[in-house]
């Protein structure tokens, strides 16, 4: 699993090397929400000095306007994503059907900050209990 958290330079490690059958790839990283299906892309360069061993990647998750071709997203919900991450030759194509291959797949945590949180303290709650 994959945690990035918001406003954040996250570090994501995989081993995406002997899964790729292209010499030289770039990564298109694919993000889609759980529950509403929005698909978010970047592009990120490996920069692992043993890419045999492990792929390391820095995904960028901000509030402004990201730049998808550095690795930078905006994601909308704290939530639960899936992730499909494809290798390819172009280092500008941010459409993954248009991907060489697809190489891994997995669940994503985005942990946001939550700045607006309505805490209610003046309520009752009154609980049914059957069979008592």
């Amino acid at each position: 699993m994959i945690l990035l958290q918001e406003n954040t330079a996250n570090i994501v490690v995989l081993t995406l090397t002997e899964k790729t059958t292209i010499n030289a790839p770039t990564y298109l990283f694919r993000f889609v929400n759980k529950q509403t299906n929005v698909e978010y892309v970047c592009i990120q360069a490996d920069t692992s000095t043993y890419k045999t061993r492990y792929n390391k990647f820095t995904i960028t998750t901000q509030t402004t306007t990201p730049n998808p071709l550095l690795g930078q997203l905006k994601l909308s919900l704290g939530d639960e994503y899936e992730y499909y991450i494809y290798a390819q030759v172009s280092t500008t194509n941010l459409d993954y059907k248009l991907s060489n291959e697809m190489v891994e797949s997995g669940l994503m945590r985005y942990d946001k900050i939550l700045t607006d949180r309505i805490i209610f303290t003046n309520g009752t709650t009154t609980r049914k209990v059957f069979g008592a």
